[in-house]
């Protein structure tokens, strides 16, 4: 059995197919394919399903999938001993809800490489909800995400809370001032994030239950992008304060308070699995977050069960 070939096997499994591991892995299809049919060999098994479309695991490839990734981590923490390095070394894979993209590219993860320069970050984003379930698959070893407020996070991760989050309606300064009940929505268009994102989610059913309809006029990812449509007239937002805040479209718009409507979001930080030599790294950058957010240390922990 080789190293590249275990290598190899987590990438097809992290990248969902042959052809994306292939580009992530800077090789040629043929050359991964080989790959992991040496390593089904070597180990007697079948492990990816190659009559299934799209692309799944064998209960023997979900099997060894952890086992593997385990594999790597170990050679990983082998070979930073053997190289003489002065601390934590490796690669550490962590993921970030979208919402928090800025916050954590900005700053924190910069200041956290620089003093541990000996790490390499690999950086992804994602929904909240995939990114937990790509904690579970243990594709990365730690994740930023949010979740309703009145929601805990699955009991087998190691969970920080590290701040709570308030979503909030804005319309266009031109809106007159004052309060509305939810029933007022009715009819009005909105301009939101794409599916998937667990306050738009939150405001969907919100509206159902009041019996409306959620009228998505923009589907954009882009927060400051949501802000200028919303002070042009195209419809209304749901933003997290803490952009809103420090948002330049912030004057050109305005908060709106909706009776019957509350979308508070926690911001987690959460890994999947201990790696020890890398524990001190996800420590700091935990803590480095936990005070970008001008919100001190965590409210909430949750150990691994």
């Amino acid at each position: 059995m080789e190293i590249d070939d275990v290598r190899a096997f987590v990438a097809v499994a992290d990248a969902g197919s042959v052809s994306a591991a292939a580009r992530e892995l800077f090789r040629t299809q043929p050359a991964v394919t080989r790959r992991l049919q040496r390593l089904e060999r070597a180990l007697g098994a079948r492990l990816v399903d190659r009559r299934r479309r799209p692309f799944a695991l064998t209960p023997a490839g979900q099997a060894a999938l952890t086992r593997c990734r385990a594999l790597l981590a170990s050679v990983q923490e082998l070979r930073a001993v053997a190289g003489g390095a002065p601390g934590p070394a490796g690669e550490l894979r962590v993921a970030v809800a979208h919402a928090l993209t800025e916050l954590m590219l900005e700053e924190p993860v910069a200041r956290v490489q620089r003093r541990f320069p000996a790490v390499q970050f690999r950086l992804s984003t994602g929904w909240s909800r995939d990114l937990l379930e790509r904690l579970r698959t243990q594709s990365v070893e730690a994740a930023f995400i949010l979740l309703p407020r009145d929601e805990a996070p699955p009991a087998s991760l190691r969970a920080e809370a590290l701040a709570e989050e308030r979503m909030v309606v804005v319309a266009p300064r031109s809106e007159p001032a004052g309060r509305m009940r939810v029933e007022a929505l009715g009819g009005r268009s909105w301009v939101l994030n794409p599916d998937g994102c667990s306050a738009r989610l939150g405001l969907e059913r919100t509206l159902a239950r009041a019996g409306l309809d959620c009228r998505v006029a923009i589907e954009t990812y882009d927060y400051e992008l949501q802000l200028s449509l919303v002070a042009q007239g195209r419809g209304l937002g749901l933003v997290p304060g803490r952009l809103l805040a420090r948002s330049r479209f912030r004057r050109a718009v305005k908060p709106v308070r909706v009776t019957g409507l509350a979308l508070e979001m926690t911001i987690w930080s959460m890994r999947s699995r201990p790696v020890p030599a890398l524990e001190p790294v996800l420590d700091e950058l935990t803590r480095v977050v936990g005070r970008h957010l001008g919100r001190g240390r965590a409210k909430r922990s949750v150990a691994v069960s």
